[in-house]
């Protein structure tokens, strides 16, 4: 079921780098030959992974999602919060979160010491958990359409959306992959995995809080409105006194 799970993510990967910029707007010749050629070189590195050292799966997956992520982002943006090498650090706790995940080897020591029962009803609970959490991601990410950016900027003619899954919690992205680790983690059932969530769960911590910064920057006391509304990462269903 892990091997299951990582070809789940993996075709996850593609949808969100190539599919998913594809469908959202029209793209140019430029854009269509950068997104093919995504999609060349994700079947190539999809087909011979199995053959290859995990250490190259790593760094050759590393080079295609930063690569792919660079050439999909908008270009233009009135306001960023993001330092320059901070998308490069973000990388790098992806490549270190998923390997975590799906390379056995790092189950060393303590890491590889089992936290929940290897028993099947757990293992298909994790399986429901990471489908339902992927499957909010990309609702979320379609729901969010033009406005979306893996880089933490306002982009021109930026508006705050607050329906779909957007209504009770303000990074529902961020939660659905969340969930979706921690449903890979059950599958896994080692301390390795828990690692992996609590690493990816800082990074998303922190790069949803800089998100609302310029957000709260940029529509004020709408904004403000909004997060009395709604969690951060998890629903709130009920209303807190505005930020001030």
């Amino acid at each position: 079921m892990v091997k299951a799970l990582g070809y789940i993510w993996a075709f996850f990967g593609a949808y969100w780098i190539i599919f998913a910029p594809a469908l959202a707007s029209a793209t140019d010749r430029a854009q269509k030959a950068r997104l093919t050629l995504l999609a060349l070189s994700f079947a190539l590195l999809l087909g011979y992974a199995p053959i290859m050292p995990p250490y190259w799966v790593v760094i050759l997956g590393l080079t295609w999602a930063g690569l792919g992520l660079y050439w999909v982002s908008p270009r233009k943006a009135e306001h960023s919060g993001e330092y320059p090498l901070y998308r490069l650090v973000r990388l790098l706790v992806g490549a270190i979160t998923f390997t975590l995940l799906f390379w056995r080897a790092t189950g060393m020591g303590i890491l590889g010491k089992r936290l929940v029962l290897d028993r099947n009803e757990t293992a298909e609970l994790g399986f429901a958990l990471c489908i339902t959490g992927l499957g909010l991601a990309m609702w979320a990410r379609i729901h969010l359409g033009r406005y979306w950016s893996d880089k933490v900027v306002i982009q021109e003619e930026h508006r705050l959306v607050r329906s779909g899954p957007y209504a009770r919690m303000r990074h529902p992205i961020y939660s659905g992959v969340l969930l979706a680790i921690v449903g890979t983690a059950l599958v896994v059932g080692e301390v390795r995995a828990l690692l992996a969530f609590v690493v990816m769960s800082i990074n998303y911590t922190i790069k949803a809080k800089r998100e609302d910064k310029i957000l709260a920057l940029r529509f004020g006391k709408e904004f403000r409105d909004y997060q009395a509304h709604s969690g951060l990462l998890i629903p709130r269903f009920w209303r807190s006194a505005p930020a001030k």
